[in-house]
């Protein structure tokens, strides 16, 4: 399973390289959403497309990001001591939730250059890949 789940992040960072931020259709929430259809064969994001900016992005999670992640993959969180490659997470950037996938010693997230890193402390909440489904 893990050998398989580390081919597939591998594979999956390799096609994000290259993309450069946009709301709507490659931002922090999306990536996550992309990488849970790359892998659970589902879409969390089913509005992906119809927003251009952070305030209409922020329309659609409402006041709760935390709640709207949970909801839209079907999960609790797990232990952040826990966290594996290939699992999601809510990491703290500057004072503000944003999705990731864990790596290996780091958090692949989006910013504004495209595909970026945060370290594993910024961690706030893990949710297990094996746990998610529709």
């Amino acid at each position: 399973m893990m050998h398989t789940v580390v081919t597939n992040l591998n594979e999956y960072l390799e096609s994000c390289w290259a993309k450069s931020f946009a709301f709507g259709q490659f931002d922090c929430c999306l990536f996550v959403a992309d990488w849970i259809k790359y892998v659970r064969g589902f879409d969390p994001a089913p509005e992906r497309g119809t927003y251009t900016t952070l305030k209409q992005g922020l329309n659609i999670i409402k006041n709760d990001f935390k709640h709207t992640f949970e909801q839209r993959l079907n999960v609790k969180p797990t232990s952040v001591g826990f966290a594996q490659r290939g699992d999601v997470a809510l990491c703290e950037h500057e004072n503000e939730l944003v999705g990731g996938i864990v790596g290996l010693g780091c958090v692949y997230c989006v910013s504004d250059e495209g595909v970026t890193t945060l370290p594993l402390n910024s961690l706030r909440y893990v949710y297990a890949l094996e746990d998610i489904h529709e």
